[in-house]
């Protein structure tokens, strides 16, 4: 960590980065494996964790990570193709609502144009 002026709060700070494994790429073979296997089971049995990091040649944390974020992404695709849905059946709706009230009005319309104005006033007609 660096403070305001700039100097490490911990000794040998330049130590822990040497030591710090720079994040590897995974290969576009191994990729394609992980997602096939995604497309199987989209969560690993330990067992399985294992055995498919042994083939790729990867850490059983890397699987479980990869699977994990994967996981992570599907549920956010869900939700915004949920989302989408109820966008477009809201719109639905709104607009339906807008030709009721917009027909509802016609329909007052032609009730003030068939009865005289005091019978609008009578209480079995306001509901209308």
């Amino acid at each position: 960590m660096i403070d305001e002026a700039g100097d490490d709060f911990y000794a040998g700070g330049d130590e822990c980065a040497q030591n710090v494994e720079k994040k590897r790429r995974l290969t576009f073979d191994q990729v394609r494996s992980l997602e096939r296997n995604f497309g199987l089971e989209n969560k690993l049995e330990p067992e399985r964790k294992l055995q498919l990091a042994k083939e790729l040649g990867l850490q059983p944390r890397q699987v479980a990570v990869w699977f994990q974020n994967r996981r992570a992404r599907c549920k956010t695709k869900q939700l915004e193709r949920d989302y989408e849905v109820l966008i477009l059946d809201y719109n639905r709706l709104k607009s339906e609502l807008q030709a009721v009230i917009e027909e509802k009005k016609e329909l007052k319309a032609k009730v003030k144009n068939i009865h005289p104005t005091s019978e609008l006033n009578d209480p079995k007609l306001q509901c209308i």
